[in-house]
């Protein structure tokens, strides 16, 4: 396919990794874990005042969810109303815009400590019931488990690394969905970029770290990684929050049919080749990207493709 094996695979997690985004699993966890307390009604009544910070049990989730759509729709047309974005670097900015709504939306979230009170463990074990793409720990593992690529029939010893860039709330939420490769391969915390929930021994205090809230956020993170010498870079993602990086990488590779990511992609001109093709190409980073990209319905095609081995 290419002359060049991969040594440093990067991917997204929520409907890349996942087959659902799982902030509102999360979210059901703390919810759930207080109304098996006692303390508030599984079903909170709706929305109480955004003043009114004496009531003991939030809003229900579907309340914040539905002003987090409101908001971000919102502040994307107003953006669009006064700002251009005849090129793919106007569209960065907005990306980098959509920030403030994400603050905006975890400040109310933690104004009525909606994620207080859950235990790491708890996270994790709900991490691992969490639906996951079928053949992605296959995938995963086997790319993780080929130390050595053979140039001119020598076995020679190749660093391979992976690593997790999302947005999601919780490290402890994607270990425990990525636990195979845990007991295993020995990923760990230090391989995965996310923000992550502030916990005071061991449960979680409502706060959350703030570490990865739009697709820039992602870009900076992604330029840091080391590509091992003579190999390549593959991102894989989902939505248009991945698109800087999967325009960053030596190969980037769509999951799925997101509208929003095709939409922009059609719109700025960057080639979407349904499937991984023999003839992959490769951006080396010396010129203008190509602006080609490559698009999987699932794990199972990227195994089949030989890109990983």
């Amino acid at each position: 396919m290419h002359s060049f094996p991969v040594g440093l695979l990067v991917c997204d997690f929520d409907e890349t990794i996942t087959q659902n985004d799982s902030i509102c699993e999360l979210a059901n966890l703390a919810y759930d874990k207080r109304a098996k307390q006692g303390k508030c009604p599984p079903s909170p009544p709706n929305c109480p005042p955004l003043n009114d910070k004496d009531e003991e049990c939030p809003p229900p989730w579907s309340y914040f969810v539905e002003l987090y759509f409101k908001e971000y729709k919102e502040h994307v047309k107003h953006w669009h109303e006064r700002n251009p974005d005849g090129t793919i670097q106007d569209h960065f900015k907005m990306l980098e815009s959509l920030k403030r709504v994400e603050n905006i939306s975890i400040d109310r979230i933690e104004s009525y400590d909606c994620m207080k009170g859950v235990c790491d463990n708890e996270l994790i074990e709900k991490g691992k019931s969490i639906k996951k793409r079928e053949d992605v720990l296959n995938t995963l593992k086997k790319f993780i488990s080929k130390p050595k690529h053979e140039i001119n029939g020598m076995n020679i010893h190749m660093d391979r690394n992976l690593y997790i860039i999302s947005t999601n709330w919780s490290k402890d939420v994607i270990l425990g969905s990525l636990f195979e490769l845990v007991l295993e391969y020995k990923f760990d915390k230090r391989f995965i970029y996310s923000n992550d929930l502030i916990f005071n021994n061991n449960c979680t205090t409502g706060k959350l770290n703030r570490k990865v809230l739009c697709a820039t956020d992602k870009l900076e993170i992604f330029k840091q990684f080391h590509t091992p010498k003579d190999t390549l870079s593959v991102y894989i993602g989902d939505s248009d929050t991945d698109l800087p990086c999967l325009l960053q990488a030596n190969i980037g590779i769509i999951m799925g049919n997101n509208k929003t990511l095709t939409k922009y992609c059609n719109k700025y001109g960057i080639v979407i080749v349904e499937g991984l093709t023999d003839r992959v190409e490769i951006y080396d980073g010396t010129e203008q990207k190509n602006g080609k990209l490559y698009r999987v319905q699932g794990w199972k095609e990227i195994a089949d493709s030989g890109l990983l081995n």
